[in-house]
């Protein structure tokens, strides 16, 4: 999901915990970056093909391919 905003710049956030996701997008929305959340390794990987954000904010103990391969890849 691509949440535009005034942008100061551009954050992947992967995370598969929804609360944590819900946290950090009231925190990045009300400091003005567009958020792209993905909730799995998988999604983060598919959306690195078109998107080249700013930065990536990532989950390390996610289930399947964790943070580190994810990285890696």
């Amino acid at each position: 999901m691509i949440i535009p905003s005034e942008n100061k710049g551009t954050v992947l956030y992967v995370e598969d915990n929804i609360d944590n996701r819900t946290l950090v997008r009231r925190i990045l929305l009300s400091e003005d970056y567009t958020l792209i959340e993905a909730v799995n390794a998988a999604e983060c990987l598919k959306v690195l093909e078109h998107t080249k954000p700013d930065l990536i904010l990532m989950d390390i103990n996610m289930p399947g391919i964790n943070g580190f391969e994810t990285t890696r890849r």
